[in-house]
């Protein structure tokens, strides 16, 4: 930092018309050579690079990015040895002179997020597979969750409600045994051996190119699952009636049930199917086409 603040100096001297002699003389420092750091001809030389570099830029764009490039494909150790000197310094030069300005990284988290969605997920989760090898993770999140809690004291608290609501502890607990469930077809887990075998068939009829978690199959409205979301068009759910408990249910108490819940939360217009079975699958399969075919959503 003090070399880039006498860098600044030496320049504002030069701007006014000062003498190389006169701005050593001034600021306390050696006249020297453009070889020796520090000296007042060694800043003149850097400033003047720096400007050279400028007009080059100004000039022919694509300049440097052709020169790094070749550099590169020469000494492919290259930038990651730049980067791990001079990273560093860089940060800390960008973070004194952006403190305060949130605009500033807000436009380049938006930019980095257009060219790559996932860029934030991902840069997360090398940094925190980083502090793990490095045994600092545990203690980062500690110190990262008391830091939240003195500038915001409900924060946690806030933070730990929306999740709550966004996962309820019952769906998790579902989705958790689902994955130790040995029931498993083009990588998706199902709760029984005939749920899966209903999913194959949807596949083996066109009605489904490939099962998506949360997508068309264990599709999540509010707390609950619905089975499979065919073409975004209709829902299909596969549930025997439970002939056994407090609540004795029918195919028809099932439906109307899942139907209350599909119109409470915007799906009114779309069509319900329940299979009970598995006899007669054919006939369930032609009558889902069926209703794709003529319902319009």
């Amino acid at each position: 930092m003090k070399d880039i603040e006498m860098k600044n100096k030496v320049g504002t001297l030069l701007k006014k018309g000062f003498s190389i002699e006169e701005i050593a003389k001034k600021l306390f420092i050696p006249i020297g050579t453009r070889y020796e750091k520090g000296s007042a001809k060694w800043y003149r030389y850097c400033l003047r690079a720096k400007e050279n570099q400028r007009k080059a830029i100004e000039k022919h764009p694509g300049l440097y990015s052709k020169a790094g490039k070749i550099a590169q494909q020469k000494h492919p150790w290259l930038g990651k040895e730049l980067g791990k000197k001079y990273g560093p310094i860089q940060g800390k030069i960008n973070a004194i002179r952006l403190r305060g300005n949130s605009e500033y990284f807000s436009k380049i988290a938006k930019k980095l997020h257009e060219i790559n969605p996932r860029h934030s997920s991902n840069n997360m989760k090398k940094v925190h597979e980083i502090m793990r090898n490095k045994g600092t993770f545990y203690e980062h999140q500690k110190v990262a969750a008391l830091k939240c809690m003195e500038k915001n004291p409900n924060q946690l608290k806030e933070m730990s409600k929306k999740a709550h609501e966004l996962y309820p502890l019952a769906l998790l607990g579902l989705e958790s045994r689902r994955k130790n469930y040995p029931y498993k077809f083009m990588n998706c887990n199902f709760d029984s051996k005939e749920e899966m075998i209903v999913c194959k068939k949807l596949v083996d009829s066109r009605l489904m190119e490939k099962p998506i978690e949360k997508a068309n199959i264990h599709f999540r409205i509010g707390k609950f699952h619905v089975d499979f979301f065919i073409q975004n068009r209709i829902f299909v759910e596969y549930h025997p009636p439970r002939k056994f408990g407090r609540i004795i249910e029918t195919e028809n108490s099932y439906f109307i049930e899942r139907r209350r819940l599909l119109d409470d939360n915007g799906f009114k217009n779309y069509p319900l199917m329940i299979i009970s079975n598995l006899k007669n699958l054919d006939d369930k399969m032609n009558q889902i086409k069926g209703i794709i075919q003529s319902h319009q959503i």
